[in-house]
């Protein structure tokens, strides 16, 4: 039988902990968020069964961005070869390494998947493992240590942030995105040529991906949906979604994959200034 009762000062934080092994050699610090290396092959073949899937993690990346493990529960050296972590798992009442200011109660910060920031806490993403509650009032535009609880329930799918020079976006072209999640664009196309993007089907009944477009850009985001109808947010629900184009600063959409087997499709949830084609 296990049991959450406090016996410590109320104080003290309540946590759910747990050891795994951290693959990368990178510091780590307190709060910082790492995920499950769910596809590893180290004891076995993808065929195989193999524990390692669950007790190995690794930053956060747009390929293992919906298996978060938990954050750092304290700061961590470099370590050539990986080491030993303690984390605290979704449902903890703890520290985030976050880059945003912070108020009691308010919001959401989500754990960003690759990139400069992979662990940090900076955007708000969907709902979930890989979130968090800010539950302290805090100055974060020097990132660091913002007390949170982590939220917990199915995976949020976190953030990515996509940025100058990052994955084909400044030159206009191929724009590599998550599948689940959130998507933010943060830089300006400078060519003149469109980025682009093909959103794939989906893996499992309702999973949730957003784009939002933070700044205005010299040109449009065109995202090629595979399958998709427009949805709840218009008023011919089934008219089919073969494409979104993000064309004006600050324009978001979030979908949701529906449907089993082969009859899945992305469903249009929200959706303020992205033209649907």
């Amino acid at each position: 039988m296990t049991s959450n009762a406090l016996n410590a000062p109320r104080a003290k934080f309540a946590t759910v902990s747990r050891w795994v092994w951290f693959t990368g050699s990178a510091a780590l610090y307190e709060g910082m968020g790492v995920c499950f290396n769910y596809d590893t092959t180290t004891g076995a073949a993808a065929i195989l069964a193999d524990g390692n899937r669950g007790n190995e993690v690794e930053l956060p990346s747009a390929t293992n961005a919906r298996y978060f493990a938990g954050v750092a529960a304290r700061d961590y050296s470099a370590h050539s070869g990986g080491q030993m972590i303690e984390i605290y798992e979704p449902g903890s009442f703890c520290n985030v390494y976050a880059k945003a200011n912070c108020t009691l109660g308010t919001g959401r910060l989500t754990c960003e998947a690759g990139g400069t920031y992979a662990g940090y806490f900076r955007y708000a993403g969907f709902e979930g493992q890989g979130s968090a509650r800010p539950l302290q009032t805090i100055d974060r535009t020097t990132a660091g240590k913002v007390f949170a609880q982590l939220e917990s329930g199915p995976q949020s799918g976190l953030v990515q942030v996509i940025v100058a020079n990052d994955d084909g976006l400044l030159d206009g072209g191929a724009t590599a995105c998550m599948v689940g999640g959130v998507t933010y664009f943060d830089a300006d196309i400078s060519t003149g040529a469109n980025a682009t993007d093909t959103l794939a089907d989906g893996t499992l009944p309702g999973l949730k991906k957003a784009f939002n477009k933070r700044i205005a850009q010299t040109s449009n985001i065109v995202i090629t949906v595979a399958s998709g109808v427009q949805g709840v947010a218009h008023a011919s629900p089934t008219t089919a979604l073969n494409s979104i184009t993000l064309d004006n600063d600050k324009d978001e959409i979030c979908l949701e994959w529906n449907g089993l087997d082969d009859n899945g499709v992305w469903v249009v949830t929200h959706s303020i200034g992205p033209t649907l084609a």
